[in-house]
């Protein structure tokens, strides 16, 4: 249906609606009954008062069946679905598309809560090359209001796009068609008002959920799977200098599905009634940000590694722990070389203990060379080369004492150098005793092994067979953001997906495709430029946001006094000969970030700490009951367990008792709680005067036009 004909079907599905909401002025029966039913092209589910909400759905699909990958993204090809048979109390239709077999299974059905459900379920024949499988359901002319990812809720303007770190709700009022008469609108001729409203929410365990209006049509599509929200780069070419030429290829597609593996699943909740949200948190126990650190190997020396955990260098020193990142009890991911190629410095003779000028322009290869020789930190070699780190026994030493501190040890590469596969096992064996789970590159123009060069695939430098052999979770997709605003999840581009953390998919035919890659932000910057992306008004920024920032750092930066990079320096000399300190405003950074952590508004976890939160939060199922009450159902035990009601001044009440944490703004209400495995934890809400309030209730006319316009 198109057009004007199109119009009439959706009048002819709505009038009956509006009959209820102005009380059965158009003779429709005093009852009703709930259920779904095709009618025409259109899925139409209706409600206990009679309104009704009219859905015409589609599939939308992208894919070849070839057995290579196709170096652009397929066509993409649109199939409505028209043909509905009755399962029991369900509606089901199978839609196929024609590429390798691939069947997608819709079934609509009415839940015992009352609500209505759509399963889709995709499954495939042979593998295929996939890049986009979407449903997609037309909606009729409607006001809408959805989610943001400051968890919030907004007014839909034009376009929405919510990923799998964004909460998926969306509430819409369909409007009265301007083809009614006056009497009809309720007396107000020519102005669309809003008929019994419905609220959509999309589980998280898939690639997103749009919203968007397409003239009058408002669509709402659910991305079961998009390339778009799991992007994946390569460097087209290994180099032997990382100046020289090189660009980066997008990889269009995934091979997904096969007979034998597990099909692609979304799930929708349809509620009548505008129901007051209930969005799951990012972040654990109320916090409202989360700021990680990964730092990579490029700049690490054991001095000034011991000075990154310590505070100084010098480990005899009383003051040593009570600085540093010790000192602060804040964790990073710190990534590391297995071994550099290059033989540790040579210990000081006695002349060349006198100190040094750092300060001073010390452009002879002499002071240079006695700079690195004083400081522990000898010359990266032109070869890409670099300081010793874990063939060095006091990096072993330290990086085990971090990791009992809750550092996150993890391999940059396994050494600065191209490695066979032989070598990056080696590697991947030996940081198994940091139980390392989270991969970077290093370098990964000149290193043919990197994930994003040719490591993605099978053949001498293919490593994902090995990441999945030892364990690994999550890997660095070598996207960094140009420094700037800290947010990486970009809230004022709502209209676009914001990937930070996603599931890649299988990168190349015949590898494993359980990685979860992650983008960053490149902050080796300007030392000046670094402190200022990160003052005060930058971090309250992102807590205001609830954002995330994940933050690409060398917090080791120590150059001789007459390199061109010596401004991006964040460590100096200390007092001592051969001392290395952190620069005091490095300090004052760590300072102020643990005290955002002690006061509960930031969390600043590591990359793995970060991703299995994500991932565990994903597998919370929410319910909303007909009482008014909600459901908390977690597939695994979760701590501190955090949901946001945009709504201030609200009691919480969980099985009947106070949560674990409460914090009740002007704006909302934040309350996290301990979630078992299995079991479902049951949640309340009510006023500051003690009256109840309702996450689902069913609206009459009048309070529905009063929440159409708040």
């Amino acid at each position: 249906m198109r057009g004007r004909g199109q119009r009439a079907a959706w009048q002819a599905l709505v009038i009956p609606a509006l009959s209820m909401a102005l009380g059965g002025s158009l003779n429709q029966p005093e009852s009703a009954v709930a259920e779904v039913r095709q009618q025409g092209e259109a899925v139409t589910v209706s409600d206990a008062s009679g309104g009704e909400l009219p859905l015409l759905i589609r599939v939308r699909v992208a894919a070849d069946g070839g057995s290579e990958a196709p170096i652009a993204m397929p066509a993409t090809r649109v199939f409505p679905v028209t043909s509905w048979r009755r399962e029991g109390e369900a509606l089901v239709s199978e839609v196929a598309v024609g590429t390798a077999g691939l069947v997608v299974k819709l079934r609509w059905q009415q839940s015992a809560e009352g609500h209505y459900s759509m399963h889709a379920e995709a499954r495939s024949a042979a593998p295929l090359w996939l890049g986009l499988l979407t449903v997609e359901l037309e909606l009729p002319e409607s006001s809408a209001k959805v989610a943001s990812r400051d968890l919030s809720s907004k007014s839909l303007g034009r376009s929405v796009a919510m990923s799998q770190l964004d909460p998926k709700w969306l509430t819409i009022y369909p409007y009265a068609g301007p083809e009614l008469s006056t009497r009809e609108a309720g007396g107000r001729r020519g102005k669309k008002e809003p008929l019994t409203a419905w609220t959509l929410i999309v589980e998280d365990e898939l690639d997103g959920l749009r919203a968007l209006r397409e003239g009058p049509r408002l669509l709402a599509r659910i991305d079961l799977f998009s390339t778009e929200a799991r992007p994946f780069s390569r460097f087209t070419a290994c180099t032997d200098n990382w100046r020289a030429p090189n660009h980066r290829q997008s990889l269009p597609v995934r091979q997904m599905l096969g007979p034998d593996e597990e099909p692609l699943r979304a799930d929708l909740a349809l509620h009548s009634g505008a129901a007051v949200p209930l969005f799951k948190a990012r972040y654990p126990d109320g916090r409202q940000a989360a700021l990680v650190i990964t730092d990579h190997a490029d700049q690490t020396a054991a001095a000034t590694l011991r000075a990154l955990a310590g505070g100084t260098s010098n480990m005899s020193s009383s003051l040593w722990g009570t600085g540093g990142l010790l000192g602060s009890r804040l964790s990073i991911t710190k990534a590391l070389w297995a071994s550099s190629g290059e033989p540790a410095p040579p210990p000081l003779l006695k002349h060349e203990a006198t100190p040094i000028n750092v300060s001073g322009p010390g452009r002879s290869s002499r002071t240079i060379q006695t700079f690195r020789s004083r400081y522990g930190r000898p010359q990266v070699d032109s070869t890409g080369g670099g300081r010793p780190q874990l063939d060095d026994p006091d990096v072993v030493e330290l990086a085990d004492r971090m990791t009992r501190s809750g550092w996150e040890i993890s391999p940059h590469s396994a050494t600065p150098l191209r490695d066979d596969r032989e070598r990056t096992s080696s590697a991947l064996e030996m940081f198994q005793r940091f139980h390392a789970r989270t991969w970077i590159d290093h370098q990964p123009y000149t290193n043919c092994e990197a994930l994003v060069n040719q490591g993605y695939q099978n053949g001498p430098f293919g490593i994902v067979d090995l990441l999945h052999k030892f364990g690994y979770s999550y890997a660095w997709s070598g996207i960094d953001v140009p420094a700037g605003s800290l947010n990486l999840l970009s809230p004022r581009r709502s209209d676009r997906y914001a990937p930070v953390l996603w599931p890649a998919g299988r990168l190349a035919s015949g590898t494993p495709g359980g990685l979860w890659l992650f983008s960053s932000m490149m902050m080796y910057v300007d030392g000046n430029r670094f402190f200022q992306l990160y003052n005060k008004r930058a971090l309250d920024q992102l807590e205001r946001e609830r954002g995330l920032h994940i933050a690409h750092t060398y917090l080791e930066a120590f150059h001789p006094p007459s390199s061109p990079l010596r401004g991006r320096n964040l460590m100096l000399p200390g007092k001592r000969s051969g001392e290395i300190v952190l620069h005091p405003r490095l300090q004052q950074l760590f300072a102020d970030l643990a005290l955002r952590v002690e006061r509960g508004s930031l969390w600043v976890p590591t990359l793995s700490q970060l991703g299995d939160h994500f991932r565990a939060m994903a597998g919370v199922d929410v319910r909303l009951l007909p009482d008014g009450s909600a459901t908390l159902r977690a597939s695994q035990a979760l701590t501190g367990a955090t949901f946001v009601v945009p709504r201030g001044g609200l009691k919480v009440l969980v099985d009947g008792q106070a949560p674990k944490g409460l914090r009740s703004g002007r704006k909302d209400t934040t309350f996290w709680v301990d979630l078992p495995e299995g079991r479902e934890l049951r949640v309340t809400l009510s006023d500051a005067q003690g009256n109840p309030v309702h996450f689902l209730r069913p609206a009459d006319g009048k309070s529905l036009l009063a929440q159409a316009r708040r």
